[in-house]
């Protein structure tokens, strides 16, 4: 049987963030996306503070004709940046854009602008272009056997 969901796992670098980014279709065209930001701070910058998670929640638009696939959708963003004397981490919201487009049955190009609305200042949106591979499942849906 033809897969009808698919998972996804993205490497990409971009301007100013190298990303890693996991997704899982959970209904047919929406996805539960998990993305990791960092510009290297710690390693080889002193700035430790502006790397960043976000888990998404993301609608998909496929457009089979050219092999692409559109996502947009929103998230919860938290960074470790801490704000004046706080002593909690800091959160906020990040809308999210990706396009993907397919190459061979399981590997893709895919490029993504997430935009972290958050306090924390150091935040800067995160552009990537990368690797995309997808793992492909099958799920019985009513009519389909």
């Amino acid at each position: 049987m033809r897969a009808n969901r698919f998972s996804y796992i993205h490497i990409g670098g971009g301007v100013p963030y190298v990303s890693l980014k996991g997704g899982f279709e959970f209904q047919s065209s929406t996805f539960v996306e998990l993305q990791g930001h960092t510009d290297g701070g710690g390693i080889w910058r002193a700035n430790t503070f502006n790397d960043w998670r976000s888990l998404s929640l993301l609608r998909a638009f496929r457009i089979p004709s050219i092999s692409t696939e559109i996502r947009l959708g929103c998230g919860i963003v938290q960074s470790e940046e801490r704000i004046l004397n706080q002593k909690s981490n800091t959160f906020g919201a990040a809308p999210q854009i990706a396009l993907s487009k397919r190459l061979r049955e399981n590997w893709a190009l895919g490029g993504s602008a997430t935009w972290p609305f958050s306090p924390a200042q150091n935040l800067t949106p995160a552009i990537t272009l990368g690797i995309e591979y997808r793992i492909g499942r099958y799920v019985k849906e009513n009519g389909l056997y």
